[in-house]
């Protein structure tokens, strides 16, 4: 009895862990997103106000303050592609639409997180520094895709087209993080140009593999 109740209380603690870290970090997305909140604004103590928790409970979740916020945006945002193309996978075993699903999740995704996925893409130097990037590479994902691919193109090689595709999407993210209104260069780099090029990539790579 005493073992059951010990991991019952484990599972509702790690529950609650989850949930106020789902909480915190939608709010970071959320302040990250808000044209009236300045991104240089932004700390650990608004993301907890704004949350409806303690700053503390935030330092529990975030100790090494933003750094940890904008590791924990990119691992959330690419647990979410991983979960949708998994179960797009599930019902399409063609590898080529496959890949274009990947593509297409991961902008629609990185459209959808917005100014927070600007802004963590721009602290990506410290969070491989820091050891917080991605668990789980998206570059591994997406070779293995491609290694079934070139299962059925035997003039492909795996790691070419995987770093074609990789390169090209960085990129169109690098001209689309810097999107601003107020600048004719950088007005340009909309959302709907994101996945207008997005579109076109799988292809791009893949004529260049001939």
């Amino acid at each position: 009895m005493k073992t059951i109740s010990k991991d019952g209380r484990s599972i509702r603690a790690q529950s609650i862990y989850d949930e106020a870290h789902k909480r915190l970090i939608d709010s970071a997305i959320e302040l990250f997103n808000n044209p009236n909140v300045p991104n240089e604004k932004i700390n650990i103590s608004l993301i907890a106000k704004n949350a409806g928790t303690s700053v503390a409970t935030a330092y529990n979740h975030f100790p090494n303050n933003l750094i940890d916020v904008f590791g924990s945006i990119f691992n959330i945002g690419f647990q979410t592609i991983v979960d949708s193309v998994t179960e797009f996978n599930k019902h399409n075993p063609d590898p080529y639409d496959q890949l274009q699903a990947f593509i297409t999740i991961q902008t629609e995704t990185a459209i959808e997180l917005g100014n927070s996925v600007r802004e963590a893409f721009y602290q990506f130097r410290e969070l491989l520094i820091n050891g917080k990037w991605i668990q789980g590479e998206p570059y591994v994902f997406l070779s293995n895709i491609c290694e079934q691919y070139a299962k059925e193109n035997s003039d492909v090689n795996v790691k070419s087209l995987a770093d074609d595709i990789f390169v090209l999407w960085n990129g169109y993210i690098y001209l689309w993080m810097r999107y601003n209104p107020n600048f004719e260069i950088w007005s340009q780099f909309t959302d709907e140009w994101l996945l207008q090029k997005m579109s076109k990539i799988v292809d791009k790579a893949i004529i260049l593999q001939k």
